[in-house]
């Protein structure tokens, strides 16, 4: 094929690619966007609960506001948030995680009211106290 007719087949390919990238993402944006609707923290997956739970834990690790990470907490619609953060603690140290990570969910669990051994020796003196 001669190098003058594959020009123009080649830049309306271009265009025509490029086009209908804009007209998705157009539609995909404008005309008809996704809406999320009566979405709330209980329906994360378990993965994404986890590392919710370990939000909230690094914040008290930096705010040592208790009544927030209880608030935080209650969102996932769980009884006994102390067990659950315990619960995660203890996951943390068998899978060998950051220590930092084990030490703010251990002194969250602490603060809560779940006490485990097995958490004692990350939290600062022991008492569960940042």
């Amino acid at each position: 094929m001669d190098k003058g007719r594959l020009w123009p087949l080649i830049l309306l390919a271009s265009v025509a690619v490029l086009g209908g990238m804009g007209l998705g993402l157009w539609y995909g944006w404008v005309l008809d966007p996704v809406e999320y609707r009566d979405t709330d923290v209980s329906h994360l997956q378990s993965v994404y609960r986890d590392e919710y739970v370990l939000m909230v834990g690094e914040t008290y690790a930096m705010d040592g506001d208790l009544d927030a990470a209880r608030a935080r907490l209650a969102l996932l619609g769980q009884e006994d948030v102390g067990a659950l953060v315990a619960d995660q603690a203890q996951a943390a140290i068998a899978r060998g995680a950051a220590e930092l990570d084990i030490q703010a969910l251990a002194r969250l669990a602490a603060a809560l009211g779940a006490r485990r051994d097995e958490l004692a020796p990350y939290l600062v003196g022991g008492d569960g106290l940042p």
